[in-house]
């Protein structure tokens, strides 16, 4: 009976290029597309902000992005939340105590 080569069992190592992003997904559990617990690390440090009551214009120069990065954050912020609008947001962060 022929040994198996250990370079032949499928790892990140053999796996073609064009395929590689999609192998990585697969060994990483699935990240929730809703809620609080959907939101980047990013997302939570402008929302968290945001429901401080700091413009747009604020929380870009206290993270050091542009305010188009954090528009673009809330954007992604209120369609993962379900919300339309900073208030809702404010009004969500206070519920999970996120707000200072």
């Amino acid at each position: 009976m022929k040994r198996a080569n250990a370079d032949s069992r499928p790892t990140l190592k053999n796996i073609p290029d064009a395929t590689l992003p999609a192998a990585r997904n697969a060994l990483r559990p699935a990240a929730p597309h809703h809620g609080w617990a959907a939101l980047t690390r990013a997302e939570l440090r402008v929302a968290h902000l945001v429901a401080e009551g700091l413009t747009n214009r604020a929380v870009a120069a206290q993270l050091s992005v542009s305010p188009h990065t954090v528009d673009s954050h809330l954007r992604n912020i209120f369609a993962k939340l379900g919300i339309s609008s900073r208030v809702a947001l404010v009004r969500l962060a206070v519920l999970a105590d996120l707000a200072a």
